[in-house]
């Protein structure tokens, strides 16, 4: 799970503060409920025929 960190913390994981990563979904689980990081979400751009 692609996530980026709310604050700097270490442990298992070490993150400073805005950095992204991605980590193992129940590590960044952990992190979630904590609320140490959050999770990032990729848009999916829809190409459209201009022609």
């Amino acid at each position: 799970m692609k996530v980026k960190a709310l604050v700097s913390f270490s442990g298992s994981v070490t993150m400073s503060k805005d950095e992204v990563k991605v980590l193992p979904k129940n590590v960044a689980d952990d992190l979630l409920q904590a609320g140490h990081v959050e999770e990032v979400v990729v848009k999916k751009q829809v190409k459209t025929d201009a022609g």
